[in-house]
């Protein structure tokens, strides 16, 4: 019978048996699985068997289901599926997978069978004894017994050796289809502990900054070890397991010469220990798996500890995946940010330098472009509102195209304006000139677009669409502002101010530059020199120079 394990974050996972026609899952009571999750409706989803196979619906939840990643109406499940709802993680499981795990470790019909087939040879041995029979036969009965015995103990290890391979097996293909490293370490915990019937345990990873041990997930071992370190709780043990990389284990922590000085042996009564590292592919330890029965009770068995080291191996595999997915992810996030500000090119030059993230600042020189519509207002009235959004999106996307053509960054869109820079986050020999060639190439995309809005749209005022563009280079301040959760990348000086305020004056498709950026471009462009200008709020007056296109 399938089941679902609900994994609930720093919880144990739950088990639901899929023994119903149809099962509901939401946040009311009178749901058949209850998720206390905000981000989980009322109603959210049931899941319903037809013949022999189950189908996960979705109920018009606010948020959606998901599975495996993918947002789905209704869907047939298979074994090994990962179902979200809300912040919530369920696995679709099939039930003999789960009952295998918590059978490993126990004698099977087989092994009893052997142990009746001996009485059965000790009581022959009896008869011919009490009859009398000849000594040579006796000796071979008796051969026959201890060659029996021998295979008897073999044939147990082999069969047991094969329940731990059969177990792991069955082990990572469950933890193979989590890839949530909270939900992950507490199924980790939740099935070590069932194996090899532990009453207590946690896992710990290690971070290698502040170069110490941190306990991740717990059971049973008090409130207080979620905030302990790792000296407080079995530190010598759980040391000495990731320090010399190799499993640790005692029948009996309090009376064992290593550990019983030990505070925490004493105050939690730490009979028997079993701790292994983790360890990643490439051989690094990542951490370690310890789990604890308390004094009296029951103690691990070499078949116990040999799992166990299987375990943490296959454990380790799982946690660096859901790590280097959780990477991915975040990487893939950032990527997606970014390619909405910079070229695929810069992007791929910020991906590889963790630094350009960061929040702050740093002085730069770059080269700022504003391009601006002359008259979009007024444009806009006379045309249909759906229409006049459209051309706008056409003209921002190709003035961004253009800006990431020349490895500039996006700045921002200011209404019907776009903000570019040359220079930050990632700088060129030519980025004055980059900038002018794409001011070039704006007035082009624009007689381009023109063209296409007037077959598309038969707009008559579509001649009186032009823009104006400034540009100015100088020393900037270049960062993230903002915080961590909402940073964008600006730049601000006077720089800026003045290329602004360049774009102000200029006239429909004309390209006003200023001084420091013609001085850097004057061997490569054809521009004229106009009057010094008096800008809004320079208190000086500025020179100006108007490009009409660039030297063959």
């Amino acid at each position: 019978m399938p089941v679902l394990l609900i994994h609930r974050i720093d919880d144990e996972t739950q088990i639901i048996k899929l023994d119903k026609k149809n099962l509901t899952l939401g946040r009311l009571e009178n749901n058949d699985v209850v998720i206390d999750d905000i981000f989980v409706s009322r109603y959210h989803a049931e899941v319903i068997k037809r013949g022999t196979k189950f189908v996960i619906r979705d109920r018009n939840s606010r948020y959606g289901t998901f599975v495996n990643g993918e947002k789905i109406e209704e869907r047939f499940l298979n074994y090994g599926d990962e179902i979200q709802v809300g912040n919530t993680l369920i696995t679709f499981v099939d039930e003999k997978k789960l009952q295998q795990l918590e059978s490993a470790g126990t004698s099977s019909s087989r092994t009893r069978l052997r142990v009746d087939l001996i009485e059965r040879i000790n009581s022959l041995e009896q008869l011919l004894v009490k009859g009398g029979k000849k000594e040579e036969l006796l000796r071979s009965v008796k051969e026959l017994k201890s060659s029996f015995i021998i295979y008897q103990r073999k044939l147990a290890e082999a069969e047991k050796s094969k329940e731990v391979a059969d177990t792991l097996c069955e082990v990572a293909k469950i933890i193979n289809f989590v890839f949530d490293l909270n939900v992950l370490l507490n199924l980790l915990m939740d099935l070590a502990l069932k194996i090899v019937r532990a009453r207590r345990g946690f896992i710990m990873l290690y971070n290698e900054k502040e170069k110490k041990l941190h306990i991740k997930v717990a059971r049973n071992m008090g409130s207080e070890i979620e905030v302990s370190d790792v000296s407080d709780i079995s530190g010598s043990i759980a040391r000495t397991a990731f320090e010399k990389a190799t499993v640790v284990t005692t029948d009996d922590a309090k009376n064992d010469e290593r550990f019983k000085n030990q505070p925490s042996v004493v105050s939690y009564a730490i009979g028997a220990v079993v701790c292994a590292p983790l360890i990643a592919k490439k051989g690094g330890r990542i951490g370690v798996l310890y789990l604890d029965n308390p004094i009296g009770q029951r103690q691990f068995d070499r078949y116990d500890i040999n799992f166990i080291s299987s375990f943490a191996n296959e454990a380790a595999i799982a946690i660096e995946n859901a790590r280097l997915y959780e990477k991915a992810q975040k990487e893939e996030r950032l990527r997606n940010r970014l390619q909405r500000f910079f070229s695929p090119s810069v992007v791929k030059k910020i991906m590889t330098d963790e630094k350009s993230i960061a929040l702050g600042g740093e002085y730069r020189t770059a080269t700022i472009l504003f391009c601006d519509i002359r008259g979009y207002t007024s444009f806009t009235e006379k045309i249909d509102p759906f229409i006049a959004v459209q051309i706008l999106n056409d003209f921002l996307s190709a003035m961004t195209e253009v800006v990431f053509k020349y490895e500039g960054t996006l700045d921002k869109y200011i209404g019907d304006c776009v903000m570019a820079i040359f220079g930050a986050p990632v700088s060129h020999n030519d980025d004055p000139l980059r900038a002018i060639k794409a001011a070039l190439d704006m007035k082009k995309e624009v007689i381009r677009l023109k063209q296409e809005w007037q077959k598309k749209h038969h707009i008559s005022e579509i001649d009186k669409f032009e823009i104006g563009i400034g540009i100015n280079t100088g020393e900037v301040i270049a960062g993230n502002i903002g915080n961590i959760n909402r940073m964008e990348y600006t730049v601000v000086s006077a720089a800026v101010n003045l290329a602004s305020r360049l774009e102000n004056i200029a006239q429909p498709g004309q390209i006003l530059i200023s001084k420091s950026t013609y001085e850097l471009t004057r061997d490569d462009i054809v521009a004229k020199h106009l009057h010094p200008v008096q800008l809004k709020n320079i208190s000086q007056a500025v020179e100006v120079y108007d490009v009409r296109g660039l030297i063959s």
